[in-house]
């Protein structure tokens, strides 16, 4: 990140100092700088993009006026008329990147929390006024950075970013399903991130005052939580706060697991040679004893180790573990240590989960067809192909076609041949229908859909089958996948990190916030893709299949990053779900009237299980109850088209349902005409007096 925005700043500032070179140069003809200059004013822009809004605030007003300038010296009568000005402005632009690297690069930092690239707030001057207020001695802290303590975009303080450092280092994200995690007076930076990236694992959190926690539970005394119940605890200070620290400490030690961690972190004074401690003194004394008005204690470093060391084996996991590169990221001081409590020294610091591959399986497994279409991706297609033959799996059977590429897709796809059951090169283009017509040559127990320009991990396949050989009621295994550039660098990694639901709990998720798996990393069972019904709609086709799967069978995530998908936007090679205003409005036409097809057949049963918690009588019994549910559902969908859907359908059902309607409902014709006017289609055709 650091490199990436001081090689911009260096190339527009070589760019300007180039061109006014050649604005010294009395021969050199003012044309031959237009395109040089739009193209100026063009990385102008992107310097909002890149740079922390507190520090390109100072040079908004400048920038914005030399990008349009820029565009307005495309046409070069203007740009001669103004070349003195354009002059000036190039010099003024160069002064402004040296101030920029000389007095902000160093400054820019990328939160581990929340991954963007800022500028660290300081310590509140709180403290200090606090300190001189109450004559308080003079505190060298550990783990505290003053001249960057917090994150302006997701207020994570220095030790909440030491935290994350940490389980991103060790591989939470990676850890076993169910894993379970608690933490101690919850800091939130550290919450949104877990329910982010690790909502796979069960997470929890207490404490005795705060609102909005798992459970309320003191922490001297968890009574609540049964012996040996967390993999993971985080307890970041806590202990300062308590009146018996050693009673605490062995609580913690009693709900962890054997094999179990606890990150920790405590107020320490480097200055101290003892632990200061009293219970019940006046808020006054506290500031003036132990730095804050709550706490009861200042630990020294020694005396803290010899204290947890009653209980736990300790790492002490500071600058040398973690490296330069995540200090200075996180904007940490040299002396910041994190501490890791477990009960044996044995207990590894990984808590990502192994992977182990079923050897035999994956020699004598049953066959897997992977349908493959290609189009247009000569730069893609054949670490695509490569990353299906080198699979762990062997017993694959490979299924391709190209859409007619204009490119050198097919002439690439050919060197492969010799791993291909079936290929088929088209010379005119189906926009996508192709990938249909491939499945009818499919002979395997499991079907696996990639694309030509995706990747896939080596043992994807062999996994996902070793589930769903071990899972029989299970029809389709998914994984997680990450969206990448073209490069495979990581643009977001948490669009397709999802739990595992129930049937009925992703028919809710599906409808009040779309689709949330990864078609590329599906693999099903054959005998069920195939009674799938296709469905006339371009942008959300594999929406409703997975909406049709769960009304059938369940579906199963393994909780790994087994996928990259490639995500672009360059002419031929944009991807069909790219943002584009036909995309936007498609989508939303579609999901109107595949909702309506949905909702109108779905099982009775099945209804109440997915909505009961938004239903208006959720002990609805009879057909006539649950069809008007239906209705009301649909009419209340954020997307108006659904909302039209539920008109449709209410004119369908009125004769069977009026009664119904009217007595348990209280719901009209009059009720309805209004609705008519205020939902639905309304908005588009009619002008608000």
């Amino acid at each position: 990140m650091y490199k990436e925005v001081s090689e911009l700043l260096e190339q527009e500032k070589g760019l300007a100092r180039d061109m006014l070179r050649l604005f010294e140069n009395k021969r050199m003809e003012v044309k031959n700088l237009t395109s040089q200059i739009a193209d100026l004013g063009k990385m102008i822009a992107m310097l909002e993009n890149c740079i922390p809004a507190a520090v390109y605030k100072q040079y908004k007003d400048f920038f914005v006026a030399f990008s349009k300038f820029c565009e307005q010296c495309g046409d070069q009568s203007f740009l001669n008329t103004n070349k003195e000005q354009m002059v000036s402005s190039l010099e003024l632009f160069v002064e402004c990147m040296e101030d920029l690297q000389h007095n902000y690069l160093f400054r820019l930092k990328k939160c581990p929390c929340c991954d963007n690239v800022v500028i660290y707030n300081p310590l509140p001057d709180y403290y200090g006024e606090m300190q001189e207020r109450y004559h308080m001695a003079a505190v060298k802290g550990e783990t505290l950075s003053i001249e960057e303590y917090s994150c302006p975009k997701c207020g994570a303080s220095d030790r909440d970013r030491l935290i994350i450092s940490f389980l991103k280092k060790e591989g939470l994200e990676k850890a076993a399903e169910g894993t379970r995690v608690l933490q101690i007076a919850p800091a939130d930076s550290i919450s949104r991130w877990i329910t982010s990236y690790c909502p796979h694992i069960k997470y929890e959190t207490t404490d005795l005052y705060m609102e909005n926690v798992s459970f309320r539970s003191d922490i001297m005394n968890m009574e609540m939580v049964s012996d040996e119940t967390y993999d993971v605890i985080i307890c970041s200070h806590v202990l300062e706060h308590v009146q018996d620290d050693r009673k605490a400490l062995q609580e913690l030690n009693r709900i962890l697991k054997p094999e179990g961690k606890i990150i920790f972190l405590v107020p320490i004074n480097l200055n101290a040679s003892a632990i200061d401690e009293e219970w019940g003194l006046p808020e006054l004394e506290n500031w003036r004893r132990f730095g804050q008005g709550d706490h009861c204690r200042m630990y020294n470093k020694s005396g803290l180790l010899q204290r947890l060391g009653e209980q736990f084996y300790v790492h002490s996991l500071d600058k040398e573990y973690f490296g330069d590169e995540v200090f200075r990221q996180g904007g940490l001081s040299d002396t910041s240590v994190l501490y890791l409590l477990v009960k044996s020294s044995e207990v590894p610091l990984k808590m990502s989960e192994e992977i182990l591959i079923n050897e035999e399986l994956c020699e004598k497994g049953p066959l897997v067809s992977v349908i493959l279409p290609c189009y247009n991706h000569e730069q893609f297609v054949a670490e695509a192909i490569e990353s299906v033959i080198h699979q762990s799996y062997k017993n694959i059977e490979i299924i391709v076609s190209d859409d007619a590429s204009t490119d050198n897709t097919a002439a690439i796809m050919r060197k492969y041949s010799s791993y291909f059951t079936k290929e088929i090169y088209l010379t005119e283009n189906t926009g996508g229908e192709i990938c249909y017509h491939l499945k009818q040559f499919a002979r395997g127990k499991y079907i696996a859909l990639m694309h030509s320009d995706d990747v896939w991990d080596k043992d994807k396949l062999a996994l996902q089958v070793a589930y769903l050989e071990s899972h029989a009621e299970c029809g389709a295994c998914l994984t997680w996948c990450l969206y990448t550039n073209e490069r495979l660098e990581e643009i977001e990694n948490n669009i397709f990190k999802k739990a595992n639901r129930s049937s009925q709990e992703w028919m809710y998720y599906f409808w009040n916030w779309g689709n949330a798996l990864c078609n590329p990393s599906s693999l099903i069972r054959r005998e069920l893709d195939v009674r799938m019904k296709r469905k006339a709609i371009r942008q959300l086709p594999d929406f409703f299949t997975w909406i049709d799967m769960v009304q059938e069978t369940s579906i199963y995530i393994i909780p790994k990053v087994l996928v990259r998908m490639r995500r672009h936007l360059n002419g031929q090679g944009e991807n069909m779900s790219a943002v584009t205003n036909a995309n936007r409005y498609r989508y939303r036409i579609e999901e109107g009237g595949g909702w309506l097809g949905v909702i109108r057949n779905m099982d009775a049963a099945f209804f109440k299980g997915a909505f009961a918690s938004v239903m208006r009588n959720p002990n609805a019994q009879t057909k006539e109850e649950i069809q008007c549910e239906k209705y009301f559902l649909m009419l209340n969908h954020k997307n108006s088209f659904v909302q039209n859907s539920a008109m449709s359908y209410f004119q369908e059902i009125y004769d069977d349902v009026q009664e119904c309607m009217e007595k348990e409902y209280h719901y009209t014709r009059k009720d309805f005409a209004n609705d008519m006017v205020h939902k639905g289609l309304a908005e588009y055709f009619l002008v608000s007096q």
